[in-house]
């Protein structure tokens, strides 16, 4: 019964959104830097803070080895501390483009974030019945997305100048100011005290139940069993997987953002025009729940895949006509269809990242608790992020003239063609895996799987 674990449910909800906030502001800087004339190794470079959750398995089977909370507190007051000193010197930063530093301080937020993760996650597997360990993927999605929402679009709009006169201060009457209602500074202090708050809040109120009969691994003996899980010839196929299942539309989740705000849209405008898709990432984790949390969660997946490419077709179109209607009087309707093709695309983002963390979480043994999970994480992440750095150093010298009276062929275009391709290939190449692997029996993915069970190949 879900009621029984509707209080779970909603505080894990809380702590995803508090990680959806650091990513939200994170992904905002980038936008920043590109309307101060950032180049594409700039952004390359700055895209190495998101790496922390490719790596945090390195260090998540010594946090999973303790109390969940007894982790979760100091990392939390940790970033909430950051927050604070950080607010005192972003705008300068910011301002004289210091992308290095900002690379290394969002890098350090990132590996703190990425612990705080590795606790939610492990905590999550002990907090949720065993018939509702499907919801985690949907509270870390919701969460996620509803801070996402906060740090990025709200933290953009509430900086703007222009958004904050015309739909803040004169919707209050309030006296028209030449900058924005809430500065990067303001924000990212208000959220630094938010977290300290949350925090002090935890430890008063959310005790972490103990199984005392439970086998626990040492930390070595997680390490040992979760390099062992590589010797499994499923693992390794789910690993590849992971890594490269979104190589299809790498383009598109990397450079897309970035190049809208190049070809003139302004970062405001398209922090508003992406607000809708922030109801549209918390609906469609509740409205496929229903698939996922059954015994066939990768058919979300599957089916979702060739609808995605499509609509990274519609998004480059987007991206092409964008700066024809830089002065148009037709702005509108193009607005409109900014927000009818992002939010067709996020439909199935969205679909098959449930569908990928709700097959993640029932394959998952709790006996090594987070760590399963963390690597299953961080191999998805690895893959992602490996995609994003790739694609954003080669975007610098994959810009085509072919001959001195011919067009210039943006990078953008070239990139989303050949992920277009390699992702055909690469759903042809591993349908039949991906069904294999989901109807598999739980227990071949357990560790307490024997030695002598005749390990299954997939070509």
């Amino acid at each position: 019964m879900l009621k029984q674990d509707i209080y779970s449910i909603w505080f894990l909800i809380l702590l995803y959104l508090l990680q959806g906030v650091i990513i939200g502001i994170t992904i905002s800087i980038p936008l920043i830097l590109q309307s101060k004339g950032a180049t594409w190794s700039q952004q390359a470079i700055f895209s190495f803070a998101y790496w922390p959750f490719s790596l945090k398995l390195l260090w998540a089977p010594i946090i999973d080895y303790g109390r969940r909370k007894s982790w979760l507190l100091p990392i939390q007051l940790l970033i909430g501390t950051t927050l604070i000193i950080l607010s005192f010197y972003i705008s300068q930063l910011l301002i004289d483009r210091q992308h290095i530093l900002l690379t290394v301080i969002f890098l350090y937020l990132y590996f703190l974030t990425a612990s705080q993760d590795i606790c939610v996650d492990g905590w999550s597997l002990k907090m949720l019945t065993k018939e509702n360990v499907g919801w985690s993927s949907t509270c870390q999605i919701v969460g996620q997305t509803i801070g996402l929402f906060i740090g990025n679009v709200v933290f953009l709009t509430l900086e703007s100048e222009d958004l904050s006169n015309n739909y803040i201060r004169k919707l209050f009457s309030i006296e028209m100011k030449d900058y924005g209602f809430v500065s990067y500074s303001t924000f990212i202090f208000i959220w630094g005290i938010i977290f300290i708050v949350i925090t002090l809040s935890i430890v008063l109120f959310k005790d972490e139940i103990i199984n005392q009969e439970e086998k626990r691994l040492t930390i070595f003996e997680t390490y040992v069993v979760t390099i062992k899980l590589l010797d499994k010839s499923w693992f390794r196929q789910l690993a590849f997987i992971s890594l490269t299942y979104l190589w299809g539309f790498g383009a598109t989740y990397s450079m897309t953002n970035i190049k809208l705000i190049q070809n003139g849209l302004e970062k405001e405008t398209f922090a508003l025009l992406t607000a809708p898709l922030i109801i549209i990432k918390i609906l469609v984790p509740f409205s496929v729940s229903h698939l996922t949390s059954g015994t066939q969660p990768l058919n979300v997946l599957i089916n979702s895949y060739i609808p995605r490419m499509v609509t990274s077709i519609l998004v480059a179109i987007i991206v092409y006509i964008t700066p024809l209607f830089h002065n148009s009087s037709s702005k509108f309707y193009y607005y409109l269809a900014v927000i009818f093709v992002l939010g067709l695309n996020e439909i199935f983002v969205s679909s098959m990242r449930v569908s990928k963390l709700a097959f993640y979480a029932r394959i998952s043994d709790s006996t090594i608790g987070g760590t399963y999970l963390t690597f299953l994480h961080t191999i998805s992440n690895l893959g992602l992020h490996l995609t994003e750095t790739l694609i954003l150093f080669s975007a610098s010298y994959l810009t085509l003239k072919p001959c001195p009276s011919c067009q210039t062929i943006d990078a953008y275009y070239i990139e989303v063609t050949f992920c277009l391709f390699i992702g055909i290939l690469w759903l042809i190449w591993k349908y039949r895996t991906l069904l294999d692997l989901q109807n598999l029996p739980l227990s071949k993915w357990y560790i307490e799987t024997k030695d002598n069970i005749q390990d299954r190949s997939f070509n």
